[in-house]
């Protein structure tokens, strides 16, 4: 018997509109944009070790300074103790380096060389620990410029005197921060160009890397109601405008100036008594290290990489 099957005398096919093909590629366009968005300018943790409460510190307040050098080494120093620990990533102790100093560090760094520089709170020493010899020499501190023309070449250099001050009145102190002189600089340099910042109140400005301070452009400076001088410089992208620096006010902070955008990582949590903390960068000036977390039974080593 015969069968009839239907078959359909023509197909249509309908072309998106120009207005569809337009719209997909802005849909595709905008993901890409928000994942590139997600992914970047933040500051991203990593723990490296754990180490016990006792093997660093001495029974008493949990004040403390860090320092890391070109391979990565991390020095350490509580108020408690008169000793600087140098430990590697996994949180071994390389070195235990005895202070002729009893109190509190205002300032520890490694030097261009990796020697490690420190300053006594009460700023009349400077102490450098010679990693070849493994003694400490003493140095001079009789203005601030000495601190900074210890660290390297770059400062040397520079006519550091020749840069705006911060001005101090001994007899308004604020911000429970004392010094010795009159005036006083919050300064950071890039290895990798030889330029110059300073931190100041509300806004970053770039120095230069010529023999003097000269007159600055509106773009050298970049303004922010985050900043003081007291906020602790610690890694500057100039081609991105970008800054990551601790406000010493428990917070880790990574601003974006073109953007007017900022990551805040709060550091106040994860500890069980009052702290007062303590980050660094080395000279690659690419992570920043510190302590993330402390109780009385142990102390959590952390870095943070701009993602």
């Amino acid at each position: 018997m015969f069968q009839y099957i239907r078959q359909p005398i023509f197909k249509i096919r309908v072309k998106p509109s120009l207005f569809d093909m337009k719209r997909t590629v802005f849909i595709v366009i905008l993901f890409l944009s928000f994942r590139s968005f997600a992914q970047e300018g933040i500051l991203a943790k990593t723990d490296l070790f754990t180490i016990t409460y006792d093997s660093l510190v001495a029974p008493g307040n949990f004040v403390f300074r860090i320092a890391v050098d070109a391979e990565e080494v991390i020095a350490f120093n509580s108020c408690n103790a008169p000793y600087v620990f140098l430990l590697n990533q996994k949180g071994e102790i390389l070195e235990k380096i005895k202070l002729p100093y009893e109190g509190c560090l205002r300032n520890m760094e490694f030097d261009e060389f990796d020697n490690l520089m420190m300053m006594d709170n009460e700023e009349k020493t400077i102490y450098k620990y010679v990693r070849r010899t493994k003694k400490i020499e003493t140095l001079p501190y009789t203005k601030p410029e000495d601190w900074y023309k210890s660290l390297n070449h770059f400062y040397r250099f520079f006519e550091i005197s020749s840069i705006p001050t911060f001005y101090n009145n001994p007899d308004y102190i604020q911000d429970f921060y004392y010094t010795r002189f009159p005036y006083s600089y919050n300064l950071w340099l890039n290895y990798n160009d030889g330029y110059i910042y300073q931190f100041a109140y509300n806004f970053v400005r770039k120095i230069g890397n010529r023999k003097t301070y000269i007159a600055l452009k509106r773009s050298d400076i970049w303004f922010s109601e985050r900043l003081t001088n007291k906020c602790k410089p610690l890694l500057i992208n100039l081609e991105k405008e970008t800054a990551v620096y601790y406000d010493r006010s428990l917070n880790l902070i990574l601003e974006d100036f073109a953007q007017h955008k900022l990551d805040i990582y709060q550091c106040a949590e994860g500890h069980d008594e009052a702290v007062q903390l303590d980050f660094a960068t080395n000279m690659k000036q690419q992570k920043v290290w510190g302590v993330s977390q402390f109780s009385k039974k142990e102390i959590t080593f952390s870095l943070w990489e701009v993602k």
